[in-house]
């Protein structure tokens, strides 16, 4: 799906991108119309991924899979943190999981925002993917949220969702801590809900809580330049620390 397996873009292609070199995407003033493109693939993509009648997904598209990864991780650690500030809690040791098998960007999240990274080993038993057992033996209340991927970049294998938001579920039913999820579907993203492979299990995105976030690579407007869409579903997972004004065009 990404630029980084591709070899080939139509002339087509080519010529929308030259066509448009000269627009400046951070000037959403200057560039209402950009605004409003972006804003129909995030309804689009929220719809895609089972966004429910009633639900708002909120979107920003980004200038690939590290910086959507980045956001994701960091909305799950200022939630976490904001929560043990109203209890009056420790916040200073925040952990987050994910596979052996998970891209560098998932590690880098974890050592740029100083987060210890619990990386837990997959075998042939697991499909060389995320282990839902492990997962079981390695949250407690620092757990800031779960990396779960949509296409391993070992074998293509995606991980299993659903049995592992049903972990978390027991959890937070037992000790009351709410972990989340968010899915990396890279490569998965745009092939997964149009299979009856039935991947990561049943259901995979937002049709259960714990999926507050995903990403996708989006390749139709810039087929050579990836850009991700990194999406939010409940609003509670957005923190203000998160979230910029701008005035002016610097």
């Amino acid at each position: 799906m990404a630029s980084f397996v591709g070899t080939y873009m139509e002339r087509e292609a080519e010529a929308l991108m030259v066509e448009n070199l000269s627009k400046n995407m951070s000037d959403a003033d200057e560039y209402p119309a950009m605004m409003a493109m972006h804003a129909r693939c995030v309804s689009i993509i929220s719809h895609l991924w089972g966004v429910q009648k009633g639900e708002t997904a909120i979107g920003s598209a980004t200038t690939g899979s590290s910086e959507a990864i980045h956001l994701g991780g960091l909305a799950m650690k200022r939630r976490w943190q904001e929560k043990r500030d109203a209890e009056g809690k420790d916040k200073s040791k925040p952990n987050i999981i994910m596979g052996s098998n998970a891209q560098v960007a998932l590690e880098k999240f974890a050592r740029y925002f100083e987060v210890e990274a619990r990386i837990l080993d997959v075998s042939e038993k697991s499909l060389y993917r995320l282990d839902p057992e492990l997962v079981k033996q390695n949250i407690d209340e620092n757990t800031i949220g779960i990396f779960v991927i949509l296409g391993s970049t070992y074998t293509g294998h995606y991980e299993p969702v659903e049995e592992i938001s049903k972990i978390l579920d027991d959890y937070e039913e037992k000790t009351g801590n709410d972990i989340p999820i968010h899915v990396d579907a890279a490569s998965g993203g745009f092939v997964a809900p149009f299979t009856h492979a039935k991947v990561g299990g049943p259901k995979w995105f937002f049709l259960f809580p714990q999926p507050t976030s995903s990403q996708l690579t989006i390749e139709q407007e810039l087929p050579t330049s990836p850009r991700k869409i990194h999406q939010h579903l409940r609003p509670q997972i957005r923190s203000r620390v998160c979230r910029c004004r701008l005035d002016h065009l610097a």
